[in-house]
């Protein structure tokens, strides 16, 4: 296998992330040609060559048989110079449009990247309407497409090892995915990479290994965590994180928590959906925080008015604390922080107003992705201040906020707005969220990026599992003032409090 980081001196790294090309550690390539071998089948095939890593370790193990597609001529031309009599085995070709193979066995790392940054994406999403009668959902990356067609043309009787993002497992394009993956009970084991560092040190993405047989059924799917790459090849003979049964997992449903044990679902007993009690929305979206996003002193030299101006939260390390009141925001004012935003009605805007606009203008502003969608440009989303408020990403767990002030946010928090049922719960719900076990449970909802990134999206929290209304009932008030009283100070809930969320589950 040639030198990745001599190809990368090569070539740059601006060509390996236009190919979406992440290389896989010699370790990772040998424990998934092995275990893929096992069929007893004797050629192997990876859909994305690249510089051979797969093809290297079916040498050490003595297979001969084995053939590659690679769409990108640079990174072929590097593992072709020196091979010889070899260096046809690899067909240059995009395998996404390259079809009616039936390989014994599949090994692959695909390439990752959005759909919306594939090349050729309309050709490549009416090859999979003509050949599988699928629509390839807008969202869907580059590598779920490489798994999608893997799994439709293996052998019956072959296996197949992937390498590749997890963040399919709880989004709306991976529901296709999943369906694929369960039909027929074929999937044995889904591997979370944790020590993803290891594997890919550039990567931002979580990282995972499928592993399915065609030739076999199981009753279950083990969910494994790998803590240690040096622990791989006995992670299949280890515990797993979770044993789920194959007639329990859900397409429709999010599969990262599935590498938590016991996990809770929002359908279980005792628990409800957070939207049984309100929904959270995201922040506003400006398109252009420059424009909008202005100091106190800034909205004085330009003499605009009060009500052309909204108080509001536009970065998460602006609130330190669980609690936000009125005195929060007023002290960010006093130290002249960020946190207003400009907001024009058009037929009422002021004369520093409209100089304000056309300043923007001028600068281009108006052309903005969304920007130019909206009708005046200049007009924000409307939102009411939101007594709860959850942070978007998190490393160390999510942030959660108890709103007391009127301020607004932008995208960097999600805000609830309780309905007529929920508001009552309001304080509960906080105290809930902010619990170890709430947070526990919460957290099966998460999106899982590299380098220990979460990231939640408002249906993830809204379909997240909250206590039902009888265990909230149950948490007489004198409790909970105690705990607010307590969090207020001390930044943290009573351990009575934590007792009785511990019961949970």
């Amino acid at each position: 296998m040639p030198d990745s980081n001599e190809y990368l001196r090569l070539v740059g790294e601006a060509h390996r992330k236009r190919f979406g090309q992440y290389f896989t550690p010699p370790q990772v390539a040998d424990f998934m040609v092995e275990w893929a071998s096992r069929s007893g089948l004797k050629s192997m095939f990876d859909p994305a060559f690249g510089l051979g890593a797969f093809h290297g370790s079916a040498a050490r193990l003595g297979i001969t048989k084995f053939g590659g597609c690679e769409v990108d001529s640079r990174i072929l031309q590097s593992w072709n110079n020196g091979r010889n009599g070899s260096a046809g085995l690899v067909e240059h070709t995009d395998y996404l449009l390259s079809w009616n193979r039936r390989p014994d066995n599949i090994v692959c790392n695909p390439p990752y990247m959005r759909f919306q940054r594939f090349a050729n994406r309309k050709e490549v999403g009416q090859a999979f309407e003509k050949n599988l009668s699928l629509r390839l959902p807008g969202y869907t990356n580059s590598a779920s497409a490489f798994l999608l067609k893997s799994l439709s043309e293996l052998n019956g009787s072959g296996r197949l090892a992937y390498i590749m993002p997890l963040e399919f497992l709880n989004t709306g394009y991976g529901r296709i995915v999943k369906e694929r993956l369960i039909s027929g009970r074929h999937l044995r084991a889904v591997i979370s990479i944790q020590c993803e560092k290891e594997v890919f040190p550039d990567a931002t993405t979580s990282a995972g290994i499928i592993l399915y047989d065609a030739a076999r059924t199981f009753s279950h799917v083990d969910f494994h965590v790998l803590s240690s790459i040096g622990r791989l090849r006995e992670v299949l003979k280890s515990k797993p994180a979770n044993r789920v049964p194959a007639s329990s997992l859900d397409p429709q449903s999010k599969w990262l928590a599935r590498f938590s044990p016991g996990e809770i679902l929002a359908h279980d007993d005792g628990f409800v959906p957070l939207s049984f009690y309100g929904r959270f929305h995201r922040g506003i979206a400006t398109g252009a925080n420059q424009f909008f996003v202005l100091r106190p002193s800034q909205a004085k030299d330009l003499k605009l008015s009060s009500r052309e101006l909204l108080p509001c939260v536009t970065k998460c390390n602006q609130v330190q604390k669980p609690f936000f009141a009125g005195t929060d925001y007023a002290e960010l004012v006093r130290r002249d922080q960020p946190v207003i935003l400009f907001s024009a009605n058009a037929a009422k805007a002021s004369r520093a107003a409209r100089a304000y606009i056309e300043s923007g203008e001028s600068a281009g502003y108006h052309l903005r992705y969304l920007t130019r969608m909206r009708r005046p440009w200049y007009k924000t989303e409307e939102r009411r201040p939101s007594p709860l408020l959850v942070g978007v990403f998190s490393r160390n767990g999510y942030k959660v906020v108890r709103n007391t002030s009127n301020v607004i946010t932008l995208t960097c928090f999600h805000g609830f707005q309780p309905n007529l049922f929920g508001g009552d719960y309001i304080d509960k719900i906080f105290l809930f969220l902010l619990s170890k076990r709430g947070r526990e449970i919460v957290s099966g909802s998460k999106r899982q990026y590299g380098d220990g990134l979460e990231k939640f999206e408002p249906g993830d929290m809204n379909r997240a599992p909250a206590p039902c209304a009888d265990f909230l009932d149950a948490i007489d008030l004198r409790s909970v003032e105690d705990a607010m009283a307590c969090v207020k100070s001390a930044g943290a809930l009573p351990q009575q409090m934590e007792a009785t969320f511990e019961t949970l589950g």
